[in-house]
């Protein structure tokens, strides 16, 4: 029989709720001997050190750890989203993709001849209280727009007053939080500095909150029930990139740097440039200066207002002929007048030209074209799935070629959902839920035309 002070973690360790105290029971519940009935080979045993806690040493001055060199390269992401036709839509159709249906939970009753699961959801109403306090769906969904946007989600734990359930997870918007500084020997900073001021935001200004984090690498269940800072608790998750000690950074956020970015940006501006101060000229028509001495005798005493008057009135003529619907069909008379300088000879009056349009050429679509290239490459979405690329070129690939793709896609990012599966693993395991429920993205996955239907739902995670 449990004793009703002490709670028993499954961990080696115990919380006892009138002293409110973590105990570390250092393998008194394990079994010794070789084998036994439960089939361990021996106790288990805690680890004799903390794992390696990396610091960059740079970024330990003040009290928020700066995100980017002005604190504020979330902000600076989401100006440049707003500048793309193609990143911010792109990265919205990832995040719904990879969401799928949403969160469900159940268990693994068995596996099929090819290694599979065999996954069956389950009822259980202390689970679907937790699901609907939560609002599991806003949770997922925000979830893996952090993540996808940024690199970074900072997931919320709420526990109970005597520390025994977590009661609710929710999610905060990652652009609006900030690490604590880091210290020597911390895998994780103490705190997580929340406002939507950022950058100008400051550490007791009123309007920025201090939340405590929790390291999930290492005694996460034993720490949140031994810590007295709170009752709530920022879980962080990210994405591990190469060489960066606190913030992680995004794979697809390479395209940023990049010139191909800018080319980007500068095709349509230039287009739009070209299509305000364009001179509309379809024609060149070039007339010969003796025509004006031949058809008007008087023209050398004619003032300037007079010739003028007298080339519109010819100007006019041509347009009449030239523009419009009505001049449809219409011929043209070429004016032709004797040469005064070689009898015999003519001279012809009029010469018309048509002009090249640039515009309607297509003028730098190629470069349209490769820089979405680079951008559906940066953004590790096959151009198929979320549109097409812009150019002369509109078709989106087969139906072949978009199953195979999303399929793929789907596979390729299954490290997200497992991230944001994680936080729930933990809560399960910290209010000592049945340790057989397991956590799933119900994933819809894309048949070929012939199968009984064109998509099936299959849980993931």
């Amino acid at each position: 029989m449990e004793h009703q002070q002490l709670v028993f973690s499954g961990s080696g360790t115990a919380y006892h709720r009138g002293m409110g105290a973590a105990v570390r029971l250092n393998g008194a519940l394990a079994t010794s001997g070789a084998s036994g009935a439960s089939g361990t080979t021996g106790p288990i045993l805690s680890g004799g050190a903390a794992p390696s806690a990396p610091v960059d040493k740079t970024a330990t001055a003040g009290l928020v750890a700066p995100w980017g060199p002005g604190n504020d390269w979330p902000q600076q992401v989401l100006l440049a989203l707003a500048k793309s036709t193609i990143l911010y839509p792109v990265l919205d159709w990832k995040n719904r993709a990879v969401y799928g249906s949403g969160i469900v939970y159940g268990k693994v009753i068995g596996y099929k001849p090819d290694g599979s699961e065999i996954f069956q959801p389950v009822k259980d109403p202390v689970l679907r209280e937790f699901f609907r306090r939560s609002n599991l769906t806003r949770y997922g969904f925000e979830g893996l727009q952090g993540l996808l946007y940024f690199g970074q989600a900072f997931p919320e734990l709420i526990v109970s007053n005597d520390r025994s359930q977590i009661t609710s997870v929710t999610i905060q918007d990652t652009a609006f939080c900030r690490y604590a500084t880091q210290q020597a020997g911390q895998a994780v900073p103490p705190w997580v500095y929340i406002s939507a001021g950022w950058p100008a935001a400051q550490p007791g200004d009123g309007y920025t909150e201090q939340v405590p984090t929790l390291d999930p690498y290492y005694n996460a269940i034993e720490d949140l029930r031994a810590d007295k800072r709170g009752f709530k608790y920022i879980w962080p998750l990210s994405l591990p990139s190469p060489g960066n000690a606190l913030y992680q950074v995004p794979a697809w956020s390479v395209i940023l740097k990049s010139r191909w970015f800018d080319v980007a940006l500068a095709v349509p501006e230039f287009k739009k440039q070209l299509f305000d101060n364009q001179l509309s000229i379809k024609y060149l028509i070039e007339a010969d200066v003796r025509y004006w001495e031949w058809k008007y005798p008087d023209w050398k005493d004619k003032k300037e207002s007079e010739r003028k008057q007298c080339i519109a009135e010819e100007l006019d003529a041509f347009e009449k002929t030239m523009s419009g619907t009505n001049g449809a069909g219409k011929s043209i008379l070429t004016v032709t007048m004797p040469d005064p300088q070689n009898p015999g000879a003519t001279i012809k009056v009029f010469t018309v030209s048509a002009i090249d349009d640039k515009i309607k050429s297509g003028l730098y679509i190629e470069d349209s074209q490769e820089a979405a290239s680079h951008f559906y490459t940066a953004l590790q979405v096959d151009s198929t799935l979320a549109g097409v690329s812009p150019g002369k070129g509109i078709g989106a690939g087969s139906g072949s070629d978009k199953r195979v793709a999303f399929n793929t896609f789907v596979v390729t990012h299954s490290f997200y959902q497992d991230l944001i599966l994680e936080v729930l693993n933990f809560i399960r395991d910290y209010n000592g839920w049945d340790p057989d429920l397991e956590f799933r993205f119900l994933t819809p996955q894309v048949n070929t035309a012939d199968a009984k239907s064109e998509t099936n739902k299959k849980a993931d995670g």
